[in-house]
């Protein structure tokens, strides 16, 4: 019998993770056409903001949408202002192209009035991003992503709402300026707080994070990756700089689900399989895309033949076991 008719799949995920490099804003929003985003701003327009700041705030959002690949099939982004009520600025995917978002943005209105932030969390849970604001429900693959930027205490409580949107599967950046309060933003933010919780001075600051929470919001988290991933984390998580480089792990890749995966008894020596009990008989070795074929549903049985399925990237890859 070959090596691979020794050797029984259970369902496995094999996961490729890619961190960019390169010119900033170009790799950043390379990194976001990997995952499209229902991106919602949740800003804080209350008397303590002021006018001349607010502007700032204007800019702030349109400097941010430079990140993402916007369009109807890739990421849309909506505005929700709040200060007494929240009102919604723009929709979801009202704005197809991302210089019609940046014009949209520098018209954001600024009325003033009270710190009402758990109302805010509410609204953009059970609306901003429902079907009729254009959000993708049905898409899973779709993020939703919440971005709040506030400057004082809210007036109202947030933790229930804020532990709503996290259970809606809302993840939820919290932007502090000057007098908001830690406990509040750790307390609205996703986990892990380290990751989602930003403060910053005054509104002068504010462009100053923005780098970082790009790469926050685009690249994925190693927190993320662990709790995919399965043990050891060494042997499960791959990195590499960009698409174009995928096929370099390919061999290590290989390696990694014979020794580690697929066949623990067998050693991989350059492109040969050795037995590890002590057998000196060699295994040819075998290039691992040969070695599967490809299915598209789990599951599937051919002439009574159950398969074991490897994922790959984002194609289910199949080997049959007799």
């Amino acid at each position: 019998m070959s090596m691979m008719g020794r050797c029984r799949v259970p369902h496995l995920l094999v996961l490729l993770t890619l961190v960019l490099s390169g010119d900033r804003t170009e790799a950043q929003r390379a990194g976001c056409k990997s995952v499209h985003y229902d991106l919602v701003f949740l800003l804080d327009a209350s008397s303590s903001v002021g006018k001349e700041d607010f502007e700032k705030v204007r800019q702030w959002v349109s400097n941010l949408v430079e990140t993402f690949e916007i369009g109807p099939d890739k990421t849309r982004v909506g505005v929700v202002r709040y200060s007494d009520r929240p009102t919604t600025e723009f929709d979801l995917g009202k704005h197809k192209t991302r210089q019609e978002i940046k014009e949209a943005a520098r018209k954001i209105q600024y009325y003033g009035g009270n710190t009402n932030t758990g109302d805010a969390l509410r609204y953009i849970t059970t609306y901003s991003f429902s079907k009729e604001a254009g959000g993708r429900l049905s898409d899973r693959t779709v993020k939703k992503v919440a971005i709040l930027l506030t400057d004082g205490r809210s007036q109202d409580f947030v933790l229930d709402p804020a532990t709503a949107a996290h259970q809606a599967g809302i993840r939820i950046f919290a932007v502090g300026v000057g007098e908001a309060l830690k406990e509040e933003l750790d307390e609205i933010a996703s986990e892990p707080k380290s990751a989602h919780v930003f403060h910053v001075s005054d509104y002068n600051a504010i462009d100053k994070i923005r780098g970082k929470l790009r790469r926050r919001l685009c690249e994925t988290l190693k927190e993320e990756l662990d709790e995919i991933a399965s043990e050891p984390k060494s042997a499960h998580v791959f990195h590499v700089s960009d698409y174009n480089a995928i096929d370099k792990i390919r061999g290590k890749l290989r390696r990694r689900l014979c020794e580690n995966v697929l066949c623990p008894n067998v050693h991989v020596e350059g492109d040969r399989f050795k037995h590890t009990n002590g057998g000196t008989d060699e295994i040819p070795g075998f290039d691992l895309m040969d070695s599967f074929s490809v299915k598209q549903i789990f599951g599937m049985k051919e002439d009574g033949v159950q398969s074991a399925y490897v994922r790959l990237g984002s194609f289910p890859v199949v080997q049959r076991t007799e």
